[in-house]
């Protein structure tokens, strides 16, 4: 009984007016939690097939010869090594001020390619040897022309205004390293060999991290050396900063079957192929060496 007196009565209740509500949002989720996941699936299907489809147009392009190497890459690509030297042609030049003393640039990368091989690919020949830390890999440079192999080197143009560079080949000897280094240069030379020297159509950086797989090709033959003492050894040229020289050494046509073949390291004083810079401010207004 109520306090009013009467009875209560029973509210009707129907399981469908409960349970149909929560089945309508479990079949809603249901279906949308599916339509997510197609969704999901596809845009996957196509992200894979673009990634595919990416990687198989690089590898084809690296492929395809020397056309597609490090010599007609685009600079925006290639520019690991920004300038710092930005504007400095814009301010005036004291000439009263000495010239700077000269700077002897290391190779930096020393690379073989195969005479016969039209696409000129590029290899490398390395030294290492165990330690109790592991592998060491010494900062050693192989040089190699023989009848069937040219030998690439870039070296990296230094400071601004030391743009008047000459190049400076000569063999390394025991005597040109310190006792202490343990550094053999292994030297092999047929005496008789003359080497042509060629500069090649690149200024960019061949490295690892960039398109380094075939050499560029030729531009301008700088001359040819002789080991018994013929011909010019200064090589004299400009040599913009901020940029790369690279160069070809080959045997020349009248020594075909020349070999000179060793290692060289980075050291003072100098050893093997090297550049030195010079204070470039004589040839200001004047058209530098190609």
């Amino acid at each position: 009984m109520s306090l009013s007196g009467n009875p209560y009565q029973a509210v009707p209740s129907s399981p469908d007016s409960i349970e149909h509500p929560f089945n309508a949002v479990g079949e809603k989720s249901n279906k949308t939690s599916f339509l997510s996941s197609r969704s999901l699936l596809l845009v996957s299907s196509i992200a894979t097939v673009i990634t595919s489809f990416l990687s198989l147009y690089t590898f084809i392009s690296t492929q395809l010869g020397p056309n597609q190497g490090i010599a007609h890459a685009s600079p925006g690509e290639l520019q690991r090594r920004p300038s710092t030297y930005m504007n400095l042609d814009k301010l005036p030049m004291n000439d009263s001020q000495p010239f700077f003393h000269p700077i002897h640039s290391f190779a930096h990368v020393l690379l073989q390619i195969d005479t016969s091989d039209p696409q000129r690919k590029l290899h490398e020949n390395f030294r290492k040897y165990n330690s109790p830390q592991g592998e060491i890999y010494p900062d050693d440079r192989y040089f190699l022309v023989s009848s069937s192999t040219s030998t690439i080197i870039q070296f990296r143009n230094l400071d601004f205004r030391m743009e008047k560079c000459v190049l400076d080949p000569t063999i390394p000897s025991h005597n040109d390293t310190s006792p202490d280094s343990g550094f053999d240069p292994s030297v092999r030379v047929d005496a008789s060999s003359v080497v042509d020297v060629w500069m090649l159509d690149n200024t960019q950086e061949l490295s690892r991290h960039t398109k380094w797989t075939h050499a560029p090709p030729r531009k301008t033959f700088f001359g040819s050396i002789s080991l018994h003492g013929e011909g010019s050894r200064r090589i004299e040229f400009f040599c913009p900063s901020v940029s790369f020289s690279t160069f070809e050494f080959a045997c020349s046509s009248s020594t075909p079957n020349c070999h000179v073949e060793f290692w060289q390291r980075k050291s003072d004083p100098p050893n093997g192929i090297y550049m030195v810079q010079y204070d470039s401010r004589e040839w200001q207004g004047k058209v530098p060496p190609a």
